[in-house]
């Protein structure tokens, strides 16, 4: 089976991502680069507008990503039985490693049960 590039991955819908994570937010606004997708859920708050990004990684890479994060001196969490791999810092956000890319999801004030649940419906 052949790997979908983030690039040409859609983006989850507004109803799915508003439904998992108990938001209204509107349809998605893409932005993209040569390896990765970023869809934007805008809000009444652009502050909290969720986003969820699809990139390229590697197992390597994710895991120097976490170790850098914990270098700054804010507490990781592993989120276990997610994905190969997975993290949050518990502030709305949660960062998910599939075999191939990361799925970070960035939603403020988000508790981090939905962020996961959200994650689940993508991977």
């Amino acid at each position: 089976m052949a790997v979908t590039s983030p690039t040409q991955r859609a983006c989850p819908s507004a109803s799915l991502v508003n439904a998992t994570l108990g938001q209204h937010d509107g349809a998605p606004v893409v932005t993209k680069t040569a390896y990765s997708k970023t869809c934007t859920y805008p809000g009444k708050s652009r502050v909290y507008s969720p986003k969820i990004t699809f990139q390229v990684d590697s197992a390597a890479q994710f895991a120097a990503d976490e170790k850098a994060v914990t270098k700054t001196g804010i507490k990781v969490v592993k989120i276990r039985h997610l994905g190969k791999a997975a993290w949050t810092t518990n502030s709305g956000d949660l960062y998910v490693f599939d075999g191939h890319e990361q799925i970070k999801i960035l939603a403020l004030v988000t508790p981090t049960a939905k962020l996961e649940a959200l994650a689940r419906k993508l991977l």
